[in-house]
């Protein structure tokens, strides 16, 4: 009797443990759930992105990286095209201008692969925003071109007038007024800009183009035809109001210049925006210039330069939110692989005991009519239990380590994390110093201006304009050095061809002396470069004050090359030169005395060269021992 009674608890068992495995598989079937597929999330995504992109951009690229993921494993194109645009206007509205570069790439890439025209100059259009963006004008412009030759074989008057448009609005963009001026006339007498309805769009941007070369009475007749002609939307009209209000100023019409600021401020209360703020500011500090408020003028350039200061806080500030996010999204996959892997080990383990809870229900089954196998059948199964047991033991040790080991490396992705940040903060700490140490030698620049405005003797005047420049040029150095942790392709010659044409404008004499810059050599040190640039500075004054005073036409050429074991810097210009056979004899202004000083901070010599004009050569190695320390 107590034989038969084991038999029963025992079959029992095996039919409850045997029921328990079917529940346990049945619930991690992935068959037995309603799953949504990867380009529907994709596309659900995408829109959730494009939801919050204007008060929440971080969020924004969360949406958008989940969808490029999701793009990715449904293997369509086109929705990862459309996904990467989704990526590329929410990094535009960070401020994440290099990663916004990288995705325009990217796009195009794609676009090329997929061949479709219309998507590769749309794709176009972005790249040459990107490039402008990162400050890369030379880039912009020929994607600028690129997409407007992608599009003539469409024979879409639309698309065309579209593209030419960008096509100007990058010139302008990037400071080629003259040729954004005859690019935009040639469009505008072509046919398909003569047969459309975008020609007052293009008439603005020739007005906007005059403006900038202080051409205010030829821009005001453009906006004023266009004021009695533009139905466009609120944007439109105030960035309308905003030019008239400009040209005005220019023009010396300050109550007309005031009541069209009042209109623009108007218009702010349905386009409020940062940019917008902005340029009401920007016309407010000029009309207090042009009246003499000097006070005035003042303390609006310092607000200007307090909300550029904020502006570029709120973008690190969104930037290291975003990385914040992108190592948690990093975080969260890792782990969802982890458990992935976890579970499909317990699938097979749970698989096994099924099949071995089968065979044992059937065997017992079998010697449950077998009334001479009773000891035997009972032995084995107890056997069989004691197993299933150990194996058991055995996998939750394994499990225990494995988790260890899993929390261990958690803890060491955390720690590279923290210090990734910290490396990180401290370059935007040196960034914002050198960025903040530019903006003070700017106000200085603009109290001498202020100073010089005041007073009306001619040596004083000239003493301040001198500093002027020299304070421009120590600007410009911090400048660069700001710039080139982000660009790193901005080399030496880039920053004396900017340093030039500053002076070149400053002195007015831009459209009647052409500069040459050759300088082929590796990045300099702040150290070096900073002497130099004056050096240059001293030099250029010097030619625009003396060798080309008469109004005549010029050429300067500045040279910076490899010599010897340091480097040679050779400036000349074909004025009229410095007029005695022995320059160093008769040469002791502050200026030239100021280049001898800075040279032999350089560890360099300054020679006089004979010929035509007036040729200098400065020989120096700083890399050869230490710099002196100027006197």
């Amino acid at each position: 009797m107590n034989s038969h009674r084991s038999i029963f608890l025992i079959a029992w068992f095996a039919c409850s443990t045997f029921a328990q495995a079917n529940a346990v598989v049945d619930s991690t079937d992935p068959t037995s759930k309603t799953t949504v597929s990867a380009d529907q999330r994709a596309r659900a995504l995408i829109a959730r992105s494009l939801m919050v992109m204007d008060t929440d951009p971080i969020r924004s690229h969360e949406h958008a990286t989940n969808a490029l993921k999701l793009a990715e494993l449904a293997g369509d194109a086109t929705l990862e095209h459309r996904t990467l645009r989704c990526l590329g206007q929410a990094e535009e509205r960070m401020g994440a201008y290099a990663d916004l570069l990288r995705t325009a790439l990217r796009t195009l890439k794609l676009a090329q692969d997929l061949g479709n025209a219309s998507f590769i100059a749309t794709d176009l259009r972005d790249l040459s925003m990107a490039y402008a963006l990162n400050e890369m004008p030379e880039k912009a412009v020929d994607e600028a071109r690129n997409a407007l030759a992608m599009v003539l074989p469409m024979q879409d008057a639309t698309t065309i007038v579209e593209s030419q448009l960008f096509l100007v609005r990058t010139l302008l963009v990037t400071g080629r007024y003259d040729e954004a001026l005859r690019t935009a006339e040639k469009f505008r007498q072509s046919a398909s800009m003569s047969n459309s309805t975008e020609d007052p769009r293009l008439a603005h941007l020739i007005a906007r183009i005059l403006l900038a070369t202080h051409k205010y009475a030829d821009a005001f007749t453009y906006l004023a035809r266009l004021e009695r002609t533009l139905d466009g939307s609120d944007a439109e009209r105030f960035q309308l109001t905003t030019d008239i209000a400009e040209a005005y100023i220019g023009l010396g019409r300050v109550q007309d210049a005031t009541d069209a600021i009042a209109s623009a401020q108007t218009l702010l209360l349905r386009t409020d925006s940062w940019n917008n703020r902005n340029r009401i500011v920007e016309l407010d500090y000029e009309m207090a210039v042009m009246q003499g408020h000097w006070e005035l003028a003042l303390s609006t350039f310092k607000h200007m330069t307090e909300q550029a200061d904020s502006v570029n806080n709120a973008r690190t500030r969104m930037q290291l939110a975003r990385m914040q996010v992108t190592y948690d999204l990093e975080r969260k996959e890792q782990d969802n692989t982890e458990l992935r892997a976890e579970n499909a080990m317990n699938a097979q383990l749970i698989q096994g005991t099924q099949w071995n809870n089968r065979f044992l229900l059937i065997f017992l089954l079998v010697l449950f009519g077998c009334v001479v196998g009773l000891f035997f059948t009972s032995r084995h199964g107890l056997r069989m239990a004691r197993r299933l047991k150990l194996k058991n033991m055995v996998i939750k040790k394994q499990h225990d380590e494995i988790h260890a080991k899993n929390l261990e490396m958690q803890r060491q992705h955390l720690r590279l994390a923290e210090t990734l940040v910290s490396d990180e903060e401290k370059e935007m700490v040196i960034k914002e110093i050198h960025h903040r140490v530019k903006n003070n030698l700017q106000v200085v620049d603009s109290l001498l201006t202020i100073q010089g405005m005041e007073n009306e003797d001619p040596n004083v005047d000239r003493v301040l304009r001198a500093a002027q420049g020299r304070i421009r040029s120590m600007a410009m150095v911090h400048e660069h050095i700001y710039r080139s942790a982000s660009q790193p392709d901005l080399d030496l010659r880039t920053h004396l061809h900017q340093l030039v044409r500053s002076i070149l404008v400053a002195h007015g004499v831009h459209d009647r002396v052409s500069v040459s810059v050759e300088a082929n050599v590796p990045p300099l040190p702040v150290e070096t470069l900073m002497p130099l640039t004056l050096v240059v500075n001293e030099l250029f004054t010097n030619s625009l004050k003396y060798a080309f005073c008469d109004g005549s036409m010029g050429r300067i050429t500045v040279v910076v090359r490899p010599s010897g074991v340091g480097y040679e810097l050779l400036f000349s210009d074909n004025g009229s030169g410095m007029g005695t056979d022995e320059p160093g004899a008769k040469d002791k202004s502050f200026g030239l005395e100021l280049v001898r000083t800075l040279a032999r901070q350089l560890n360099g010599e300054v020679h006089f060269l004979k010929g035509r004009g007036t040729t200098i050569s400065m020989t120096f190695a700083p890399d050869r021992m230490a710099l002196q320390a100027a006197s």
